[in-house]
């Protein structure tokens, strides 16, 4: 087993210097962030006190496939892994212990918790190999948008006079009125449109054609048949990357967009230069969080569900989804002691008292509770929470998203996430945010996105395809095709863009994609079954 740090142990002196105490590792591919031990949080030191056990969290850096692969290669795994797009290969490499029987006989919380997924936790040899993130608990309507969205400046809609993009070619207007007006945004060039396409980022690049043509993240799904296909070789995908082409042509294309890494691309979009961007809000939480503490209110972003043409119903809100992978396990070598201990401290995570404090806090200093039962958040509470440096020692940060954690709403009907919480969202709304509200008469940012269809499959990506299949050369192959060809396709001048398209297509139709489809197919039927 490896050992990432000398404080491994079995109830030796752990990090800390406590007798009892035991410290492993998790390594968490899934995130990048600040290197810390769980007990050096408010929270992570009261679960310690209560269960003996924290954790050195280690985040990714550089190319998480490559270092999973040195794990794998190796044999040697921290005790906790969250190996996000390798998990399936860590499985196959036997590097993740079965969980049923240790959560069946030690694990009473978590074995609530999982109850809804059981079933479709399950691998195909029958056993529970990861514990994802956000087990559904009943739907609820997010206030703000967290998933992806069209975002713009929002300088440049109130310039404007707030207009409200439906189309792409009316968001790319705008876009091109603001960087026309304004060549520079804080002393340097303006920043149009830019594109993230770099690691496992690959979604504000893929992504969109299915967004823009009325469908759920990422593939079509017939929700009436189920039957399911890939888009990037339909009319679809050609229409959005001749908007890119477009974009490009007229020079409000990024020419960054496809050599800059994820660190780059943040530091674009906290710069304040960016003007336009598609994607997941999380993904570029980290420099939204930093526009919010800056002295232009107007630097932040507003997201919208754009569509190609009027008519077209969107689906960019996320349905209430049933996530399996990625994940977190417990890896192979670690010994049935620790593997007890580790257990035990994930279910303790479980309880729903634990889940209110790693998700709301405490009550009287992080939150409060109103006569009917009802979490809010004063002001100053809010403004406490959201400061970074307050949310990494308080162990919010640490201790949320990649640990088993709930979603949707407590049985008290309360929110999971607080951000999610009425009473919460609108204290949550400065004078600026207020401002944009009054403007497009709406009380909540997501008012202007359509409530989402019921989806059982989603999301699809939960699909087990198998190492060496043709699914999964076409999962890898499609890729490389798609980082290759796509900028050649966007960056082409406009009159070679249908030939640079057509040699993309013919290579593509030589992929098993049939295959992946079928996949997906069957996997997408099996999981809507499983919630029948």
């Amino acid at each position: 087993m490896l050992c990432f740090v000398a404080a491994c142990s079995n109830g030796e002196k752990g990090e800390g210097g406590e007798e009892g105490v035991s410290t492993y590792t998790f390594f968490n591919a899934s995130s990048t962030g600040k290197d810390v031990n769980t007990a050096e949080t408010k929270i992570g030191k009261m679960f310690e006190e209560e269960t003996g056990v924290n954790f050195d969290i280690e985040h990714i850096v550089g190319d998480s496939n490559q270092k999973i692969g040195t794990m794998i290669a190796s044999g040697e795994y921290p005790e906790l892994l969250n190996a996000q797009n390798a998990t399936n290969d860590v499985i196959d490499a036997g590097g993740f212990l079965p969980l049923n029987d240790l959560i069946e006989e030690h694990a009473p919380n978590l074995r609530k918790l999982y109850d809804p997924i059981w079933e479709k936790m399950k691998q195909e040899d029958g056993n529970i190999y990861i514990l994802p993130s956000g087990v559904s608990n009943g739907y609820i309507k997010p206030p703000n948008i967290g998933q992806s969205a069209f975002f713009i400046r929002r300088d440049a809609l109130k310039e404007q006079g707030y207009p409200q993009p439906k189309t792409i070619d009316e968001y790319f207007d705008i876009i091109e009125k603001y960087a026309k007006a304004h060549p520079t945004i804080n002393g340097a060039d303006t920043i149009p449109y830019t594109i993230l396409q770099y690691d496992w980022h690959v979604g504000q690049l893929f992504d969109p054609p299915a967004f823009l043509s009325g469908e759920q993240e990422g593939i079509m799904v017939d929700n009436e048949t189920l039957d399911v296909s890939v888009h990037h070789n339909q009319d679809i995908t050609k229409n959005w990357l001749q908007k890119l082409n477009e974009l490009n042509s007229k020079g409000l294309l990024d020419k960054e967009s496809f050599t800059q890494n994820y660190d780059e691309y943040l530091a674009k979009i906290s710069s304040g230069r960016v003007v336009g961007w598609f994607g997941p809000q999380w993904e570029s939480a980290a420099a939204l969080d930093t526009l919010e503490q800056d002295d232009d209110p107007y630097n932040d972003f507003m997201g919208f569900p754009i569509v190609f043409e009027e008519g077209i119903k969107d689906q960019y809100l996320n349905p209430e989804s049933y996530v399996t992978s990625p994940g977190t396990g417990l890896t192979a070598g670690t010994d049935e002691e620790d593997q007890v201990k580790i257990i035990k401290f994930l279910d303790h995570i479980a309880k729903v008292d634990s889940q209110k404090l790693i998700t709301w806090g405490i009550e009287g200093e992080t939150y409060e509770v109103n006569e009917e039962g009802r979490f809010y958040r004063t002001e100053e509470q809010i403004e406490q929470v959201s400061n970074k440096e307050f949310a990494d020692e308080f162990g919010f940060t640490a201790l949320g998203w990649y640990w088993p954690i709930m979603s949707g709403t407590f049985d008290d009907g309360n929110s999971v996430d607080p951000e999610v919480q009425p009473e919460v969202a609108q204290l949550s709304y400065d004078e600026v945010d207020k401002e944009f509200l009054e403007a497009y008469n709406i009380e909540v940012f997501t008012d202007l996105f359509t409530e989402p269809d019921p989806a059982p499959w989603f999301p699809f990506w939960d699909a087990v395809i198998e190492t060496g299949s043709e699914a999964q050369l076409y999962d890898q192959q499609s890729r490389d095709l798609i980082k290759q060809s796509y900028p050649d396709i966007i960056l082409a001048d406009p009159a070679k863009f249908d030939a640079q398209w057509n040699s993309f297509k013919q290579e593509f139709e030589k992929l098993p994609y049939k295959a992946y489809e079928q996949v997906i197919e069957d996997s997408v039927k099996k999981e809507a079954s499983l919630m029948e």
